[in-house]
């Protein structure tokens, strides 16, 4: 049986901000994707928002890449609806690169 993106089974999404912001920036969002009985993960980048304490010119795109990367490892997240806003669509472009077997659509925020 194929299903259709009118079927409203439940998922995973994990969500990357853009540039200047924080996992803060979701949470209008989080509660009615969760309302919906979806799984909502965040996550905040090094060097922004409460990981501000991290912030250093080394930071690269990088180092986003593997913020989403490890987050999806050390969580154990697959079938995954990853979604970017604005520059985070370049750090789920890499990841997606990285770990393409837990993703299932990627989904690009402007």
């Amino acid at each position: 049986m194929s299903t259709s993106h009118t079927d409203h089974q439940p998922a995973t999404f994990l969500l990357v901000h853009g540039a200047w912001h924080g996992a803060w920036c979701w949470k209008k969002l989080t509660p009615l994707l969760e309302a919906a009985g979806h799984r909502v993960v965040t996550c905040t980048q090094t060097g922004l928002a409460e990981r501000s304490h991290l912030l250093s010119k080394n930071i690269t795109l990088e180092i986003f890449i593997q913020d989403v990367v490890n987050l999806i490892r050390w969580e154990d997240l697959n079938n995954l609806i990853l979604v970017g806003h604005s520059f985070g669509g370049n750090a789920i472009s890499g990841a997606a690169d990285q770990v393409p077997e837990a993703i299932r659509h990627l989904v690009y925020l402007d």
